[in-house]
């Protein structure tokens, strides 16, 4: 595909990522409440400490999807790595190599940044995403499972330390 663009979002883009996230929650039926405010990406994406970073996909000048992802570090290689949090291609752009590319993309930044690591979660549901994950070569981690505290467990467990 020629005319597709992978650019970085900016502060105005903002209405456009809120928009996407909200429909692959709806797409994906995600099994939690998506909570995100356009006060939020405008803060953690683009404010003093960015949390993390977007890109915006087009494909000529329609809107094809958005990734967002950040840096981590790993103690046990003392190098950095690179996260996937989220990555949307609208179903009108799918089966283009669309995902492939922007994927690409991303391992080209995570070279740049010198990461040791690119590595994303994907719901158990998402058969779809797990095979096309495993066609470029990736692979499932079986030997870690992901753990959470939500802001509550946050907070309970914060308050622990004064007890």
């Amino acid at each position: 595909m020629s005319d597709l663009k992978i650019q970085p979002a900016i502060v105005s883009d903002v209405p456009l990522i809120l928009s996407l996230i909200k429909e692959l929650a709806a797409v994906e039926e995600f099994p939690f409440e998506v909570t995100v405010t356009a006060e939020d990406l405008k803060k953690n994406l683009f404010g003093k400490h960015p949390s993390a970073e977007a890109l915006l996909v087009y494909a000529g000048d329609d809107l094809a999807g958005f990734a967002v992802f950040y840096q981590t570090f790993a103690t046990t290689t003392g190098q950095p790595g690179l996260h996937l949090d989220d990555l949307y291609i609208r179903s009108e752009f799918q089966g283009r190599g669309i995902g492939r590319k922007v994927l690409a993309h991303l391992a080209r930044i995570a070279k740049q940044r010198d990461c040791v690591r690119f590595e994303w979660w994907v719901l158990e549901s998402n058969v779809r995403a797990k095979n096309f994950y495993e066609k470029i070569g990736a692979r499932e981690l079986e030997e870690l499972e992901i753990y959470r505290l939500r802001e509550n467990g946050i907070d309970e467990l914060s308050n622990k330390l004064d007890r």
